[in-house]
């Protein structure tokens, strides 16, 4: 059974929001790596302090924690701003989820106020061309423009001939000299006005040459293809003074059931449509930035987290972990030593959970981009006009499993390539429409004269149709 094109674009709607839930997940992840970061640091602060204390033994408690009370509140307040703007953002995000959402609903019941506005239309056009099958005149007509198509056609196709024909043979009689010779002294025609000698020099090359034979080939070869442009001009114009007196049954009829009125309708529709996909382009490229957003803070490239780490920098810079182990090693008692070597430990513990955090985060960027190209691929899909009721696709296509398998953008590209390939589109009411006429009024009145002409003149009256470009 063949998927519709809303049950497929709802799978993609449901692989984006789990695309967005998967990156929430990691971003949770990556906030428990930062968890435990922080735990380390406290850890490492906690062990630098415990070591001043130690190698400062003259400095009083309440000195050194005047000391990190000079660092402590400037790195709580960085923290503060960080949070305060994950909290906007999220406010942001939430807001632009809501008006996404709120344009999916619209779009999904314009798509079907358009396939209802559709199904009327293919109705309507049944109608009229009901009615000109009915209409003697438009039948007699249509007989008419079909017996000329063919005839214009079977014209077409020998002008076609005679002008190869001729393309390749001119050039043979205009290099003859002998024939050129007599031709340009205009022999054999009153013009000729060579007397005596002359004129008995000028019959035996025309003999030699056997120039009336081949003057009379020549002069067709070179006169028919114009007389026979002119005369298919002709032609087109009788076919099309037919084909306006066509047109003028199909008005008359098209406003009977009122279906000019209805396809202005549609169009509105479409072009409702179209600006709505762009106003849900809008509403998915700024979750997306906010999501985007989201994703840098819990990053290393965070502004927040290096300004920070240049804080922290600084502070550490006083205590360097080789210069106290150094010094440990030249003091008599171990106390500091274990002290070293504890800090040694929370280093290398945090030297793992940084490594750790950044394969995590490498894997947050990597889904952020498959969640935008997913984003991208449903502009693409409904761009298409794929989420349409009447676009069908093979029941083999399963997006949501290729999507979830998806380890990078270039695999979400690959499933557009395969939606493409299961594609097609189910039948309506009206014949395909056409290359030539695509409008859905011409090809009311080529499908009405192809079923009024009489049997083989069928499809003569059908190209008939499709040759005028007008309305």
């Amino acid at each position: 059974m063949p998927l519709t094109g809303p049950t497929v674009h709802g799978q993609l709607l449901t692989a984006y929001n789990q695309a967005a839930a998967k990156l929430e997940q990691l971003r949770s992840q990556m906030g428990q790596f930062q968890a435990t970061q922080d735990q380390l640091e406290a850890q490492r602060d906690e062990t630098l302090r415990s070591l001043a204390e130690h190698y400062l033994p003259e400095l009083s408690r309440e000195a050194i924690q005047e000391t990190w009370s000079e660092v402590r509140p400037t790195m709580h307040e960085i923290l503060l701003r960080k949070q305060d703007h994950v909290r906007r953002l999220q406010d942001d995000l939430e807001a632009d989820n809501h008006g996404r959402e709120t344009q999916e609903a619209a779009l999904a019941k314009l798509n079907q106020d358009l396939e209802a506005a559709e199904a009327k239309q293919e109705q309507l056009i049944a109608a009229v061309e009901d009615t000109l099958k009915s209409n003697p005149a438009f039948v007699a007509l249509s007989d008419r423009a079909a017996m000329a198509e063919a005839a214009l056609e079977r014209a077409e196709a020998n002008l076609d001939e005679i002008s190869q024909d001729a393309a390749r043979k001119l050039p043979a009689f205009e290099e003859c000299k002998l024939f050129s010779y007599l031709k340009d002294r205009h022999f054999g025609t009153a013009q000729y006005t060579h007397r005596g000698f002359t004129r008995r020099m000028d019959r035996w090359v025309a003999k030699m040459c056997d120039y009336q034979q081949s003057k009379r080939d020549y002069d067709y070869l070179k006169n028919t293809p114009e007389t026979m442009r002119a005369i298919i001009a002709e032609d087109r114009d009788a076919l099309e003074t037919v084909m306006q007196e066509l047109e003028g049954h199909r008005d008359r009829a098209a406003d009977q059931h009122g279906l000019d009125q209805h396809l202005r309708e549609v169009r509105a529709l479409k072009r409702q449509r179209e600006s709505l996909l762009d106003d849900l382009g809008e509403w998915t490229q700024r979750c997306e930035t906010s999501q985007a957003k989201l994703t840098e803070l819990e990053t290393t490239q965070c502004s927040y987290y290096q300004e920070a780490v240049e804080l922290f920098r600084k502070m550490l810079a006083q205590t360097d972990t080789h210069e106290l182990r150094q010094k440990a090693r030249r003091t008599p008692e171990i106390t500091d030593d274990q002290i070293v070597a504890s800090l040694r430990g929370i280093e290398t513990k945090m030297d793992q959970t940084e490594l750790t955090s950044n394969r995590f985060q490498d894997d947050m960027v990597t889904q952020q981009q498959i969640h935008q190209s997913i984003g991208r691929l449903i502009q693409r899909f409904r761009a298409s006009s794929f989420d349409r009721g009447r676009c069908q696709f093979s029941d083999m296509l399963d997006v949501m499993t290729m999507l979830d398998r998806a380890q990078s953008p270039h695999d979400v590209d690959a499933v557009w390539n395969s939606i493409r390939r299961m594609q097609s589109w189910g039948p309506t009411a009206m014949d395909h429409v056409t290359n030539v006429a695509t409008h859905p009024m011409t090809q009311v009145l080529v499908n009405a004269m192809a079923h009024a002409a009489a049997g083989a003149m069928s499809e003569h009256a059908r190209r008939a149709g499709r040759r005028s470009r007008r309305r």
